[in-house]
């Protein structure tokens, strides 16, 4: 027998940690918190959450999903599915001003409203076990639990996800 999936991962655009205008990626949360002894936590994945950059957008993007596969020093494969959507920002970095047609001489108070963006957020799965389509549908069914704030504890679907174990295939039949 052999767990599912190893770890589960929210990965978000990290707003603190910006070069040149490209940003960065950080772990916001991380089930379990502790590495398994037999499945160290890879790590750099907020490297792979998003192959084209960690930028903002000013329109939503459609959410993706897509598996990359890491290899380790060991030689053993890593999958990390990663479903992606994005949240809207009120990004205080960018301001538009709305004036009216009063003028410079009055004292009237300038309007600043703050720029809507889309960040990326990534949900990640990651396994040593190769299970695209059911890491898909686990993923597809997370994201919906949060963002329709269904009855169902967040953590209680992760809690399911990681603790659940399956056979292996040519495994000895019980």
């Amino acid at each position: 027998m052999a767990r599912l999936a190893d770890y589960f991962v929210v990965v978000g655009y990290d707003l603190d940690n910006r070069v040149e205008g490209e940003g960065q990626g950080r772990i916001l949360q991380r089930f379990p918190e502790k590495d398994w002894e037999d499945s160290p936590f890879p790590q750099g994945i907020e490297l792979f959450c998003q192959p084209s950059g960690w930028q903002l957008v000013p329109e939503r993007q459609p959410a993706s999903f897509f598996v990359a596969v890491l290899t380790d020093i060991n030689s053993e494969r890593h999958y990390c599915a990663c479903f992606t959507f994005w949240e809207g920002l009120d990004n205080p970095q960018l301001k538009k001003t709305e004036t009216g047609d009063a003028d410079e001489a009055d004292e009237e108070p300038t309007v600043v409203q703050t720029a809507k963006v889309f960040a990326p957020k990534s949900l990640v799965v990651v396994s040593r076990l190769d299970y695209t389509e059911a890491f898909r549908n686990c993923l597809g069914l997370i994201y919906t639990v949060h963002v329709d704030s269904l009855s169902a504890p967040l953590e209680t679907v992760i809690g399911n996800l990681l603790t659940c174990v399956i056979p292996i295939a040519g495994g000895s039949q019980v």
